[in-house]
């Protein structure tokens, strides 16, 4: 019997990861509610005395003393206790008999079945202490079970499932897999504490980092940011609190090991890790990579951005079904509009207005004076103030300091003053071009008419040409000042409106000396060419006269 107890304590001990006193309290407890229900009893509460070492037990009726008995088979009085325990007061427990350790079958079975239960509740509380302060840490799990709503997991000392929004979309699983899990929540429910796991948090990506690069576990690099969509592709910005350590390349590792092996852990799922920077135009170019990006245009009110990227690359900034400036978004916490540098209108002045435009002066934070005089004339965007800040001046009661108040708004967004100008040298020599093909044109036209006048008109065209001419040589020896505005240096538009330029003296740029120049030697030839012609013919017409 000592040696049967015992070793059936020290195997329940060992199967359920409990302690010793754990399984005999559990154990006496069972055997209590089991001898209540024996004939000698009559009623009365039952105490176990149970010595796990000899194996030796004691099974007796008590009562407890009070001074007014209110249930006869559990209570005695003061003043009747007394006579066999003088020392007895009242809260303590008397011995009245004893029970032979002798149980019968039900009395048996039913003391099994409250061991289960005890150990049980034991193993849920430990499981609750064990678990409870792990929440967001990484575990090794074992898949257990697989079932339609959950999966369950061996955690070793106790038991966790998977809900299915917690799987990732894409992993098959199998029972005996090994992976790693997050634990999202300990819930303690009425079947017990159940540890919530997860594959498809976010947090899984950021310990799995924390556990294979040792610089972000001792603080020199710190996860900024990170996006994930499970079991596709995910985004991680990180940032180096010790200079001269590569933030990027120690997480990459050495021939990308370290970050292969949180992408083994992951099944596949792809990663990219760039660098964060306070500098937000900054951080959403290197958030887009692989793709290049030309310029970023921030409007800090609406939280939202326009990205400009090459023709080439607005797909790849795109990513697939909007998947990279998807993640791209949520890592910069930006809304990212994307758009190529064709899409944008030439002869627009301010692309920095494409966002901040539409924004209601009411939302820039004016004092109220200043916000009624604006809002009076008619203005009520940003994009309205902008192009009308100088005629601001030009209201009564709207003085220097109002104006300063508009420019150091302005400023918060960007430069408003500085317009995107066009490249110069690919739009004069479009110009050129456009010149060159009119020139062209004009003088086919004229030799036409030229061949199909009769004599007579041939040598009334003839002296008019030669007075245009004489007049353009005129012209040329005593050129005509013109005054051209200070801001008609950059007014390409009104350039090619002029389709012949033969006339304009006027150079905007040092390559219109080439057009010019270009243009009067061919007018020159041309008219040499139609002068020889009209002489032969006039010579062949008086012939036949």
């Amino acid at each position: 019997m000592k040696n049967e107890m015992l070793l059936a304590v020290t195997q329940l001990a060992a199967e359920r990861n409990l302690s010793h006193s754990v399984v005999v309290s559990a154990i006496k407890s069972a055997l209590e509610n089991a001898y209540k229900r024996d004939e000698l009893a009559k009623g009365q509460d039952v105490k176990v005395d149970l010595n796990p070492n000899t194996g030796e037990t004691v099974v007796r009726t008590v009562r407890r003393v009070v001074e007014i008995v209110e249930n006869i088979n559990e209570e005695i009085a003061l003043s009747e206790a007394q006579k066999q325990f003088k020392e007895v007061k009242v809260g303590d427990e008397i011995t009245t008999g004893f029970i032979e350790h002798n149980p019968g079958r039900i009395a048996a079975q039913t003391a099994k079945q409250i061991v289960i239960q005890k150990l049980r509740e034991a193993e849920r509380e430990l499981v609750l202490k064990e678990f409870s302060d792990k929440t967001g840490e990484i575990l090794n799990g074992t898949i257990q079970r697989l079932d339609p709503k959950h999966i369950v997991i061996s955690l070793g000392k106790g038991e966790g499932i998977m809900p299915i929004t917690e799987q990732v979309n894409g992993e098959r699983y199998r029972v005996g897999q090994q992976l790693k899990f997050l634990v999202q929540r300990v819930d303690n429910s009425v079947r017990g504490p159940e540890i919530i796991l997860s594959r498809n948090d976010p947090g899984l990506l950021r310990e799995l980092f924390k556990t294979e690069v040792p610089e972000i576990f001792n603080g020199v690099i710190e996860i900024k940011a990170l996006s994930r969509e499970a079991g596709s592709r995910s985004k991680i910005a990180v940032f180096s609190n010790q200079e001269g350590v590569d933030a990027v390349g120690a997480c990459v590792g050495l021939r990308g090991l370290r970050i292969q092996n949180v992408v083994n852990e992951l099944l596949g799922e792809k990663i990219d890790v760039v660098e964060w920077s306070d500098d937000d135009s900054e951080f959403i170019k290197k958030s887009l990579s692989p793709a290049e990006v030309q310029k970023v245009v921030l409007n800090q009110i609406t939280g939202s951005s326009l990205v400009i990227v090459p023709e080439d690359q607005l797909s790849l900034a795109i990513g697939k079904d909007g998947q990279n400036v998807r993640l791209a978004a949520k890592l910069t916490e930006w809304k990212l509009d994307i758009q190529h540098q064709g899409s944008i209108s030439s002869d627009q002045d301010f692309v920095e207005l494409k966002l901040e435009n539409s924004t209601s002066v009411s939302q820039l934070g004016f004092a109220s004076r200043t916000e009624k005089i604006i809002v009076e004339q008619g203005i009520n965007t940003l994009g309205e103030l902008a192009s009308k800040k100088e005629s601001l001046l030009e209201i009564k009661g709207f003085g220097p300091k109002s104006l300063e108040e508009v420019d150091s708004v302005l400023k918060s967004f960007k430069d408003f003053s500085e317009p995107i100008k066009p490249n110069n040298e690919e739009e004069v020599s479009s110009i050129e071009k456009e010149q060159n093909i009119v020139l062209e044109e004009t003088e086919k036209i004229k030799e036409e008419s030229i061949e199909e006048l009769n004599p007579e008109e041939e040598i009334l065209e003839l002296e008019i040409l030669e007075k245009s001419q004489q007049k353009n040589l005129e012209v040329e020896n005593h050129p005509v000042q013109e005054t051209v505005p200070q801001d008609d240096i950059w007014n390409i538009g009104k350039i090619s409106k002029k389709k012949t330029s033969d006339n304009s003296q006027t150079l905007r740029f040092a390559e219109d000396i080439e057009g010019i120049r270009n243009s009067n030697e061919s007018t020159t030839k041309k008219g040499k060419k139609e002068r020889t012609k009209a002489k032969n013919r006039k010579g062949s017409s008086n012939k036949s006269r």
